[in-house]
């Protein structure tokens, strides 16, 4: 597979799955049950679970961690092709979560734009 592929289903794998964790409910109520108990643990991991630019930024970093060390032979995560034959694994780390972050952030706000036309929301003050 080309790696302009392996990125772009990157991209949108990372965002389904922030969309659903920070605004779904999910079967059995998962995700509100995983959200509930972050909140009730302390702000901070509430927070983790309800932003879509914290949530991104920590499953950039978990699956950096997880291509780099435990299936090191497949590239998945745009820094880890970029970087794959280095040993530059922190710089990796770093690139997935800020670019995982950023994109999910930008398609987020898209979609909210367009959700906002066409609820006739007008941002112009």
């Amino acid at each position: 597979m080309s790696n302009t592929f392996i990125i772009f289903i990157y991209i949108f794998a990372v965002y389904g799955f922030s969309n659903m964790m920070v605004f779904g409910s999910g079967p059995f109520k998962i995700f509100e049950t995983i959200r509930y108990i972050s909140s009730e643990i302390s702000t901070h991991f509430s927070k983790v679970f309800s932003c879509m630019m914290c949530l991104p930024a920590n499953i950039g970093l978990i699956c950096s961690l997880v291509n780099w060390f435990l299936i090191p032979n497949i590239s998945l995560t745009p820094f880890n092709i970029l970087l794959g034959g280095t040993n530059l694994w922190w710089l990796a780390l770093i690139g997935d979560c800020c670019f995982t972050s950023g994109v999910v952030w930008i398609i987020h706000n898209i979609e909210t734009f367009f959700e906002n036309i066409g609820n006739g929301i007008s941002n112009n003050q």
